[in-house]
């Protein structure tokens, strides 16, 4: 009964930020590290992707502003109190498919 609600939840948080992004909200950035993270916290533990944890990790980077973005994710607090760091995101979105290539030269982007 667990997983549905989680798929419901991140269903829903992706919803919303898609009726966000369609109704121009150009003004806010494409990044939105605290939304992401939180997603993240729930979703992922470092070296099991899933496809609710693959779903914020990969849209950070591909659809949210690049490996910048990906680096602001993970200095938020809610990653650092979950020991997630960006060598973990990093190893995640390579795990889950994501488009760029180059994860030492994208590891070093954060530091």
């Amino acid at each position: 009964m667990e997983r549905p609600l989680r798929h419901l939840a991140l269903l829903l948080g992706l919803l919303a930020w898609a009726a966000a992004a369609a109704t121009g909200a150009a003004a806010q950035p494409a990044c939105e590290p605290s939304n992401l993270a939180t997603q993240i916290t729930l979703f992922c533990m470092p070296d099991m992707p899933t496809a609710p944890c693959c779903e914020p990790v990969v849209a950070s980077v591909d659809l949210g502003g690049g490996v910048p973005c990906l680096c602001r994710v993970a200095a938020q607090p809610q990653l650092v109190l979950a020991r997630l760091n960006a060598s973990h995101l990093l190893a995640l979105y390579t795990a889950c498919g994501g488009l760029r290539t180059g994860g030492a030269h994208l590891a070093a982007a954060c530091q």
